[in-house]
């Protein structure tokens, strides 16, 4: 199906730009690979970093950027694409990333469904508490369907969450 992270990139990047200008229609919408760059590095080059005063610190490589920009406000978007089933690693690291930026929206994606133990932790322990990064903000998870080029809607995780 897929061979590398890489592959993901410009299908997701589609759906995430498609998504965001149906929710933010009044915002100006960019998603960016940004894997190979510090988000700081990022923000300074995109001239958004005035927006962030701790940019600086955003010493972080998230897979995939977008932002989401009005005349004096800009919130930003992580998608963290995975290959394989999904992983508590993998949640670890979106979250670390997740609540030192607080962005809008916290993504994790994968072709593949959840690892056992993080679907054992979620469904049957009920633990949403692990992917909350900030007060009423969560990572949402989904699996990647290369045929439609979107995320099933009935695999987001946690249970309830919409789009």
């Amino acid at each position: 199906m897929y061979s590398s992270e890489k592959e993901l990139y410009p299908e997701i990047i589609k759906w995430l730009e498609k998504y965001l200008e149906g929710k933010y229609p009044k915002a100006e919408i960019k998603a960016y690979d940004t894997s190979r760059q510090d988000l700081s590095e990022f923000l300074r080059r995109h001239k958004l970093h005035s927006f962030f005063p701790e940019f600086e610190t955003y010493v972080i490589k998230v897979d995939i950027t977008a932002s989401i920009k009005y005349k004096d406000k800009c919130d930003l978007v992580f998608v963290e694409c995975k290959l394989n089933y999904i992983n508590l690693n993998d949640i670890s690291q979106l979250l670390g990333y997740s609540r030192v930026v607080r962005p809008r929206h916290s993504f994790i994606i994968s072709p593949n469904t959840i690892s056992t133990p993080v679907s054992t932790l979620i469904k049957i322990f009920k633990r949403y508490d692990i992917l909350e990064y900030a007060a009423g903000a969560r990572i949402k998870i989904a699996q990647w369907n290369k045929i439609t080029q979107e995320i099933d809607i009935s695999t987001l995780l946690p249970p309830g969450e919409h789009l």
